[in-house]
């Protein structure tokens, strides 16, 4: 594997021209310093045609209206104690990279599902990067879909390359405060270390992609085995699990899998396997156990499972809801935890984009009590001037007299 470390290094120390000698080492592409970052509005480029076009505008629709109405809200005053008002504030990040993966497969989809929650999150500017295989920058799709998104800065490079420009920032690139989406392993491995050495904010681990679905004797089985196939064939590493009670569905599900891989050997699938459990309860077990980054529950006892769900990703209930359904239209984020990280990390959504900040406002009637109680245990702890911040205030008002009749005193 190519050392990431040393791109990162390359680029930072070089900038741009080590951008250039990574694009064309890597991607096979030439570019001159103009056309590594470009606006979308200056390409000549045709329209897709219709379909396409009202496919983009209605996934753009549905996760711009799904993100609007779960931004997170900055609240009022949480307490009614006098002299104290508490707050949560929620405030946008001011740059961020979105990483739009343009090697094996375009996921113009990812762009959508990755550059829309940081629009809605109120994100102040974005640079999207896209590598530029396949003639990306004049594809009519990919420029569509910007043009669409109002974004305005592109970056025309892939890999640990585009990571470490958008995150140390190069000649006519200013660095990113957090960098999102997903992308094969030299992405994730940039981002990784970037986070750890304190250079960029990133929004989550996006490993191999993985569903694991519970299913009972009346799911469709063809229905099943493309579920599974579709998640697999992100990539040879992507797993894909079934797990029932029911054996003559793990059996004609396989059935249907090979039937599909054998009519076309040529695509890379990753690995399907097909678990028996004795009971729903034990399938449920196993899930929360799996923590998938996709968990597909289909049957009406396997549905029942639905509250009992407590590690994954995205969870889809019923028959109709494929995981193809999130990835491209339902209107969530499809940029999930993958590698069991669901047991803690949550999928991309505008608050991926934003900042947490409490706000603690203390007047004049603060409760003398108050700043007894905070002295007491900073006496416990040991720390005299947190003690003192809070005694000293006590004295209130006759403290700031003296203070002011000391500075108005004249001095001989």
């Amino acid at each position: 594997m190519t050392d990431v470390r040393a791109i990162l290094d390359q680029v930072r120390e070089r900038g741009r021209d080590a951008v250039l000698t990574f694009t064309e080492r890597f991607d096979g592409v030439r570019l001159t310093a103009d056309q590594l970052i470009y606006d979308p509005r200056d390409v000549d480029a045709e329209e897709p045609r219709a379909a396409i076009r009202e496919a983009i505008d209605t996934a753009i629709r549905r996760i711009r209206a799904f993100h609007r109405q779960t931004r997170p809200a900055s609240t009022g005053n949480l307490t009614a104690e006098a002299g104290l008002e508490l707050r949560e504030r929620w405030v946008p990040l001011r740059r961020v990279g979105v990483y739009a993966p343009n090697g094996q497969y375009p996921l113009i989809s990812s762009l959508l599902m990755t550059a829309i929650p940081a629009q809605e999150a109120g994100v102040d500017r974005i640079v999207v990067a896209i590598a530029p295989r396949n003639h990306a920058r004049t594809d009519p799709a990919w420029t569509y879909a910007l043009r669409q998104l109002g974004l305005h800065e592109v970056l025309a490079t892939g890999g640990a390359q585009a990571i470490a420009a958008m995150a140390y920032g190069i000649e006519g690139l200013d660095p990113v405060d957090l960098i999102a989406g997903p992308g094969n392993r030299y992405v994730t491995t940039a981002k990784q270390q970037l986070f750890s050495d304190g250079v960029v904010g990133i929004d989550l681990i996006a490993g191999p992609s993985e569903v694991l679905i519970i299913a009972d004797s009346t799911a469709n089985p063809h229905w099943i085995a493309l579920d599974l196939l579709s998640q697999a064939e992100h990539a040879a590493d992507a797993s894909a699990v079934l797990v029932s009670w029911d054996a003559d569905l793990l059996g004609a599900v396989e059935t249907v899998v090979e039937a599909e891989r054998h009519a076309d050997p040529s695509r890379i699938v990753g690995r399907i396997t097909y678990k028996p459990v004795d009971s729903p309860q034990a399938a449920l077990s196993f899930l929360n156990q799996t923590a998938p980054e996709h968990a597909g529950l289909v049957g009406e006892a396997a549905e029942a499972l639905a509250p009992g769900v407590r590690t994954a990703g995205a969870l889809f209930i019923g028959a109709m809801a494929s995981q193809a359904l999130g990835d491209y239209l339902a209107g969530p984020s499809h940029v999930l935890p993958t590698h069991r990280s669901a047991r803690f990390l949550s999928g991309l959504s505008t608050r991926t984009f934003m900042r947490r900040m409490s706000v603690i406002r203390a007047g004049a009637d603060l409760s003398a009590n108050l700043l007894q109680k905070g002295a007491i245990l900073a006496d416990l702890e040991g720390l005299i001037f947190h003690r003192r911040a809070l005694t000293d205030r006590l004295r209130g008002e006759n403290d700031r007299v003296a203070l002011k009749e000391d500075r108005d005193e004249p001095h001989g």
